[in-house]
């Protein structure tokens, strides 16, 4: 089943404008309600299929920041918020798993196939083909499109004049890939490891916009007043979790993803953390 999906006629222009070495995280119980290399077997399966690394505990990687999807840029929070950190204790409580406990890991070393020590990663991630042959994704929960976000006061007019500016980006990240392959700039992006480090860049001049989920900038220009979101790109990504290549686990985790597609419980959380609509010019 699809994920909930910000179309033009429904969500995908209107998305709320309020809205990297592992290290341990902290440990929560899920609210209501693909196991990556490690030197310790897995506990054995419950009856939906899904084993974990430790017994009674799902543990989960992101990076950060990576708002509204995980607030804050501390792992160890006791009580974590986010559009992510809701999804993921509703896949422990259907899994029937009594603790989750998230762990720092990097988005480029997970997208690169690096061993994640985590149950799953999730972080925004765009299940792309390019990556599909070396991990394995999800059922999709979420689809995004990429945005531009820039100083206050600089316009951005539509496709051409986007070319026209100098980005910086992520590395690895499909922000990266939509610039390199579709926009195709005049002037070559900047590439940074952190999205952070690219925002510091943009504060300081030293690039003209930033490129990423149309999501994560609305949150982040929200926070900063001389930040705004210029316009975006359709193109319309599907975000899932990431699980080791041929994992055991995504079978089981993606049935319980689209059963939360079925029933509601997907569009519910769309609606709690993207409340209040503002309609996102299209550079065309």
């Amino acid at each position: 089943m699809p994920a909930p999906s910000l179309t033009f006629a429904a969500l995908l222009l209107l998305v709320s404008a309020a809205c990297t070495p592992a290290a341990p995280g902290g440990s929560v119980a899920p609210s209501d309600a693909a196991s990556a290399t490690t030197s310790e077997p897995p506990t054995e399966p419950a009856e939906s299929g899904f084993t974990t690394m430790t017994e009674g505990v799902l543990t989960v990687g992101t990076d950060l920041p990576n708002p509204p999807f995980f607030l804050g840029e501390d792992i160890d929070t006791p009580d974590p918020e986010g559009f992510e950190v809701e999804l993921v204790n509703e896949i422990a409580s259907r899994l029937g798993i009594a603790e989750v406990d998230w762990v720092l890991f990097p988005f480029t070393s997970v997208v690169a196939a690096a061993p994640c020590p985590c149950d799953f990663f999730v972080g925004g991630v765009s299940i792309f083909p390019d990556r599909a042959e070396v991990v394995d994704f999800s059922a999709p929960y979420f689809t995004a499109n990429q945005g531009v976000l820039v100083q206050a006061g600089t316009e951005v007019a539509d496709r051409e004049a986007a070319r026209e500016l100098q980005f910086g980006v992520q590395r690895d990240s499909s922000g990266q890939f939509f610039l390199e392959f579709d926009l195709e700039p005049t002037t070559d992006p900047l590439i940074y490891d952190t999205t952070t480090a690219a925002i510091l860049a943009l504060n300081a001049g030293q690039i003209d916009a930033l490129m990423t989920d149309i999501p994560i900038l609305l949150e982040i220009a929200s926070e900063n007043e001389d930040l705004v979101v210029a316009g975006q790109f359709i193109t319309t990504e599907e975000y899932g979790a990431v699980l080791p290549k041929d994992s055991p686990n995504t079978e089981p985790l993606s049935a319980v993803i689209e059963e939360m597609e079925e029933d509601g419980f997907l569009d519910q959380l769309f609606a709690e953390w993207f409340p209040d609509n503002v309609e996102i010019r299209i550079l065309e």
